[in-house]
């Protein structure tokens, strides 16, 4: 068994090089040679010992962070009053975060693939676009941002690890808890998203039996290590960089390769009539990219630039004010539970010893009696009331709670946000304002990241399509229509981007309510009302209106048919009633004439 066979069932996701000479059956592969690393284990181990210094530096700075982030999204806040043990608690971060992410990332990130201009150039750009719009579909591409942003708000960073699955034979796109990752400190996430530091790490964890099938030759230290259990499970670290891969337990290396989501070039040659092979030069590899990278693409909003993960985020920037929110919702609660009353009795000159004199307060509120041995009640019990609590402490919970929804930029999708505008224009306004601050904070930098998925899936197609993949996508009409794609037809230079603007956050109902007011002052044409009003196909739409109102027959020709057949037969229908009638009228009249001239006329 070859290395590549370990590298090959990694997981159910895993990522492969196949040689198109070659078959993929069970056994072992044949090593490919541009696969060979040139590289010692104990060089590769001594990369990895400096890596992990460095990340041990820097990390534990920003696990406490992330930690913190979690407690506070999840509840676990500062503890002040009580009720039955548990902490009361106003999370407003869990709201104004789950508020947050529907709204930037509500929209589907639409592919934009470009051609070089030339016929067979544009057929394989609608071809590309069709299949990334499937991929997406079939992928959960929408469900899988939200992920990814919920992570970048929690752990200061979102990443996603582009993959090959056996298992369906395809393009594989995995979310990946940043805490499972060990990046270089000194490497940062540029404004499109690419990671441009030297290495990153991946723990993964297998059972020790499915270890020993992907790496044969390390068989012995990992039965010693789990000491002959088979089924125990155990961490190891993916190692990538732009040029290679491999994997360490401990300070064994268990495989090593080169990147695999490449083509690298082929050795060309010819053979004589003699069978004599002559080297004639290499062939260039097809790619999509320039160069080979690392198959992960990362979220980063909040970063000046100095290291991989954020600076800062937005549950960070409003601990402060979640933290006055519980105190205050304390000092509220304690406060109302001194309204209730409270009493204060004296064992003098009451004559009660503690216990009776618990039993009579208890007694009283429940509206009991309360007995005095001797002297003046009013000096052996006080009832003590508690004063109310000044209305500016309301004031600063209320602007509190709007100053934490404001920094998400969600206090105009709130309830509570809305409920001192009165019109239906004031509220739409605020909204718009959220949308515009969730636009330009995280939609615009969705957008880069969606980018470069998009770019990725292009590239494992150059990489692993060897065969041609369907696709169906919904087309005009709402009909389905398919697509086959190969690496075979990629042979022109394509541009892959997202739509811009396409995952910006919208206010559906405004724009349709205003397209609506627009038509009816005649101001817009039907194609950009169908457009705002989000019809799948606003030009087929607006050409069928048009039918409608100048040449109806042909919108509806089977109905114009049966109107038609249905006019003649009404035509004939009258036709004929009317011919029967002056029949009668005619008969009636020779009817007439002939008693006239049968009777004789008599002088008046």
């Amino acid at each position: 068994m070859s290395v590549l066979d370990g590298f090959y069932s990694l997981f159910k996701n895993v990522n492969r090089h196949k040689n198109p000479d070659s078959e993929v059956q069970e056994g072992t592969l044949d090593l490919l040679d541009e696969l060979e690393l040139d590289m010692s284990d104990t060089e590769l181990i001594q990369l990895k010992d400096e890596w992990m210094k460095k990340w041990n530096l820097y990390y534990p700075s920003i696990k406490e962070k992330q930690d913190e982030n979690e407690r506070y999204w999840l509840g676990k806040q500062f503890e002040g009053s009580k009720v039955d043990d548990r902490p009361i608690v106003d999370n407003v971060i869990f709201e104004a975060l789950e508020t947050f992410l529907p709204i930037a990332t509500k929209r589907s990130p639409e592919p934009m693939v470009i051609g070089d201009n030339t016929e067979e150039g544009e057929k394989v750009a609608d071809k590309v676009q069709s299949t990334l719009v499937y991929q997406a579909d079939i992928q959960r591409i929408k469900l899988k941002l939200k992920k990814v942003a919920r992570f970048w708000a929690l752990y200061l960073l979102g990443v996603v690890k582009i993959g090959w699955s056996v298992n369906e034979n395809d393009i594989s796109t995995r979310v990946i808890r940043p805490q499972r990752l060990i990046l270089d400190p000194e490497g940062t996430i540029t404004d499109d998203m690419q990671y441009d530091g030297e290495y990153i790490g991946e723990y993964r964890s297998d059972t020790a039996s499915r270890l020993i099938k992907r790496f044969p030759k390390s068989e012995k230290d990992i039965r010693k290590g789990v000491t002959g259990k088979m089924g125990s499970k155990i961490t190891y670290i993916e190692w990538w960089t732009e040029d290679y891969t491999f994997w360490t337990l401990g300070s064994e290396v268990l495989g090593k390769i080169k990147n695999p989501h490449w083509n690298y070039p082929e050795a060309e040659s010819i053979t004589d009539e003699f069978g004599v092979t002559t080297p004639t030069g290499m062939i260039p590899g097809k790619n999509h990219f320039n160069y080979p990278k690392m198959p992960f693409v990362f979220l980063s909003i909040f970063n000046v630039g100095k290291h991989p993960f954020d600076d800062t985020s937005l549950i960070g920037q409003n601990l402060a004010n979640q933290d006055i929110i519980n105190k205050r919702q304390g000092q509220i609660d304690k406060n109302v539970d001194g309204m209730n009353g409270g009493w204060i009795v004296s064992g003098e000159l009451s004559g009660l010893t503690k216990e009776q004199a618990t039993e009579a307060m208890e007694a009283a509120r429940q509206g009991g009696s309360l007995w005095i041995a001797q002297g003046n009640p009013n000096n052996a019990v006080a009832e003590v009331k508690a004063t109310g609590l000044p209305g500016d402490v309301f004031n600063h919970l209320v602007d509190t709670r709007e100053e934490l929804r404001n920094i998400f930029g969600i206090r105009g999708s709130s309830p509570q946000g809305t409920m001192n505008e009165q019109t239906l224009g004031g509220k739409q306004i605020i909204k718009q304002q959220d949308s515009s601050r969730i636009g330009g904070g995280i939609s615009e930098h969705l957008e880069q990241f969606v980018d470069q998925i998009f770019n990725w899936w292009v590239q494992m197609m150059y990489v692993y399509y060897d065969e041609a993949h369907m696709a169906s996508i919904v087309g005009k009409d709402k009909a389905m229509e398919f697509v086959s794609l190969s690496n075979a037809d990629l042979n022109n230079k394509i541009t892959v981007s997202v739509k811009e603007g396409s995952l910006l956050p919208k206010d559906d109902f405004s724009e349709a309510t205003l397209a609506m007011e627009l038509a009816g002052m005649q101001k817009i044409d039907d194609i950009t009302l169908y457009d705002k009003l989000d019809f799948s196909d606003p030009m087929a739409s607006a050409e069928r209106n048009y039918m409608q109102n100048t040449a109806p027959q042909l919108l509806y020709p089977d109905a114009a048919s049966a109107a038609m057949q249905a006019n003649q037969a009404m035509q004939v229908e009258e036709a004929a009633t009317e011919m029967t009638i002056n029949e009668e009228a005619m008969a009636g009249q020779k009817e007439i004439e002939g008693e006239d001239n049968g009777k004789p006329k008599t002088k008046k």
